[in-house]
């Protein structure tokens, strides 16, 4: 093999251990179940042949259809990211001054924020394995103090095992982790150790992904529950959210095309994605391929505890944060008016309908500051 099949083969392993622990705690955290990860692994990386580059599920742009699978289902939000593809599509044919108008830094970095602090609220009841419900981070918060603390403690063990790994590993080992992705670090560890100290599943007393349950994927499919009166208006709003996150995150024309095309093909179990920018020879492609298919089809791995994905989605979201946006937010009174609504919105009003809300903010309050319009995307590292 010569350096260059050899460096490709080496990045494709690389792309397969950043896309398999996420896209796995995407799916199972989400609703979607062990089919919805993947399918969306197996949609990213088919995608990412075809375009040359690698493609990766992006967190601010997931999180309206996590909250709307919570509340109402798969099919709901398989018809919010059908919906959503088709929206992105469109908005990528808007003229750049338009989409522009849409936005501001300082309103994606309160939302940023915001966003990291609903997923936690979220997926807190998978990581402490408490059992609490909604749709909204107000409802779960509200169902936590009525329920009470009662945390299953070995599953909040595997938790802050990998709570511990996602903080320390990138700064101790930083070589190995453009080798080795700091989630797929978690999988290493927590799998084996959750086996050792729970050899047999029945009567397991920790949240375990499950087998493959076809019937969310059915749901998805056949978008079972999408037609309510109380849907439909979240719906469509988070198939809105979903568009201008995407179309904001994407800075070139066909890349947003592309990834609206994408949410359009896996929806039925599919999660928004965008990609690195990098690319990505047919040798990597392949590579990467092979290794995340094998990675689902390791035996026992619907074995492996909900409350470690939940922390990986938990630590993902708050890497996603621009912080350097903080300081310059301040820097004139639209950008601080901005961050301060982005902040707030989310948790009150709900992500459904606060990203719409921000872009017709930001359009009403004039142009962007030029010397601030660099884009920030949230996106697995």
């Amino acid at each position: 093999m010569t350096h260059t099949k050899k460096q490709d083969a080496l990045q494709g392993v690389w792309d397969a251990t950043r896309l398999f622990p996420f896209s796995l705690a995407a799916g199972v955290c989400s609703g979607f179940g062990l089919l919805g990860g993947a399918v969306s692994a197996a949609v990213c990386l088919l995608f990412g042949a075809v375009c040359g580059c690698a493609f990766f599920p992006t967190w601010l742009s997931l999180l309206p259809v996590f909250l709307l699978a919570y509340r109402f289902g798969a099919g709901c939000a398989g018809a919010a990211v059908l919906l959503g593809g088709a929206l992105t599509c469109l908005l990528s044919l808007m003229p750049r001054a338009a989409r522009e108008r849409l936005t501001h830094p300082a309103a994606h970095t309160g939302f940023a924020i915001a966003a990291a602090f609903v997923t936690t609220a979220l997926q807190t009841t998978n990581y402490f394995g408490i059992g609490a419900a909604g749709g909204t981070a107000r409802e779960i918060i509200a169902d936590y103090i009525s329920l009470g603390f009662h945390a299953n403690w070995r599953g909040v063990l595997y938790g802050t095992i990998a709570l511990v790994l996602l903080i320390t590993y990138p700064r101790k080992f930083k070589t190995l982790r453009h080798k080795i992705a700091p989630a797929f670090t978690v999988l290493l560890i927590v799998f084996p150790l959750h086996l050792l100290l729970v050899p047999r599943a029945e009567g397991s007393p920790i949240n375990e992904i499950g087998k493959i349950d076809f019937s969310a994927a059915a749901d998805g499919m056949f978008l079972r529950g999408a037609f309510t009166k109380e849907a439909i208006p979240l719906i469509l709003c988070s198939a809105l959210a979903l568009a201008l996150l995407t179309n904001r995150a994407l800075s070139d024309a066909r890349l947003r095309q592309l990834s609206g095309v994408r949410m359009c093909a896996g929806f039925f179990g599919g999660l928004p994605c965008d990609t690195d920018g990098e690319q990505r020879g047919i040798l990597s492609a392949l590579t990467a391929a092979l290794v995340t298919a094998a990675l689902y089809c390791l035996p026992g791995l619907a074995r492996f505890p909900v409350h470690a994905l939940a922390v990986i989605l938990i630590v993902t979201a708050w890497q996603c944060v621009p912080w350097g946006g903080v300081r310059t937010a301040f820097a004139s009174v639209r950008g601080a008016l901005l961050f301060c609504a982005s902040l707030l919105l989310p948790v009150l009003a709900g992500v459904h309908y606060a990203v719409p809300l921000l872009c017709a903010l930001c359009a009403l309050t004039g142009q962007n500051d030029t010397t601030n319009s660099n884009i920030q995307k949230g996106s697995v590292s």
